[in-house]
């Protein structure tokens, strides 16, 4: 589902204040080597097919982000902020129809090897594509 995956990095990057923090440091996937302090990635969790009594009727995607910063004040202001854009998002995301967006709060981690500041966002995703 690397439509998605692209759809949401698309609408984070047209969002002028998530812009102004990651510049275009939300990837999908993989977290490029080097890559400087605050960075996202993310990652497709799930995608089941929905189904109505007509058929098949979408997926509801769960979506991944994991937000990296090397302070835990900049990690959580920086992850509201990819919350604030998304969560009751409904419209056009790229090349996806988004009916609905909905985002939660995952757990959130200090990594002592990379002495950085781990949250993570659930974001549940209606579509019909």
């Amino acid at each position: 589902m690397a439509e998605i995956k692209q759809a949401v990095i698309i609408h984070l990057n047209n969002d002028p204040t998530v812009h102004a923090a990651f510049a275009h440091r939300i990837t999908a996937d993989k977290i490029p080597d080097g890559q400087t302090y605050p960075h996202a990635r993310l990652w497709v969790v799930t995608s089941p097919q929905q189904y109505t009594m007509q058929g098949e009727g979408g997926h509801e995607v769960m979506v991944q982000i994991d937000v990296f910063d090397d302070d835990l004040a900049g990690a959580d202001a920086n992850t509201e902020l990819i919350k604030a854009s998304l969560s009751g998002f409904r419209g056009q995301m790229g090349s996806v129809n988004a009916g609905h967006v909905f985002v939660s709060h995952g757990p959130g981690t200090w990594n002592e090897e990379a002495r950085n500041f781990r949250r993570i966002l659930e974001v549940k995703i209606g579509t019909n594509n």
